[in-house]
């Protein structure tokens, strides 16, 4: 707190430095979220059909920060794949490595603004580092599924 008084910070500095250390706090949070969902269900898996293979970290764009998540890889021995529990449990593809919010706030700022190089310039303002380039974007639009009205 006395850093604020005496290095003479403008209210926007402090709000950014205090945004900056939340986005970090939340970071940590979710990481140890996931790799507790992970080790949860690493213990409940059918270990007959599911066999631990090792541990595979992702590094995860989020709008927390980039995220570390250290997680159970595992051969499924009915399907013959491999695979990691904690992706099919939270329908997410880790390999992808962008976390389903931010892709979807990418998206939304390049649909609704002028480019998708304005989309990405947004949204690295918003969380504070160069999280999607602006052609990820563009194939993130271009995979993504088109939700219409229901006949």
């Amino acid at each position: 707190m006395q850093d604020y008084i005496t290095n003479g910070l403008t209210l926007k500095e402090i709000e950014q430095s205090l945004f900056r250390h939340m986005q970090k706090q939340y970071g940590h949070l979710l990481q140890q979220v996931l790799e507790e969902i992970d080790r949860t269900l690493a213990e409940q898996r059918d270990k007959k059909r599911y066999a631990l293979k090792d541990k595979r970290t992702i590094r995860l764009q989020t709008l927390f920060g980039e995220v570390e998540v250290k997680r159970n890889y595992y051969f499924d021995r009915e399907k013959k794949v491999y695979t990691s529990l904690l992706d099919v449990f939270l329908q997410f593809d880790g390999a992808h490595g962008v976390s389903p919010l931010l892709e979807e706030t990418a998206i939304h700022l390049a649909v609704t603004g002028s480019s998708y190089r304005q989309a990405a310039q947004s949204l690295e303002k918003l969380v504070g580092y160069a999280c999607m380039s602006h052609e990820t974007i563009r194939q993130s639009i271009i995979e993504a599924e088109v939700e219409g009205p229901s006949v």
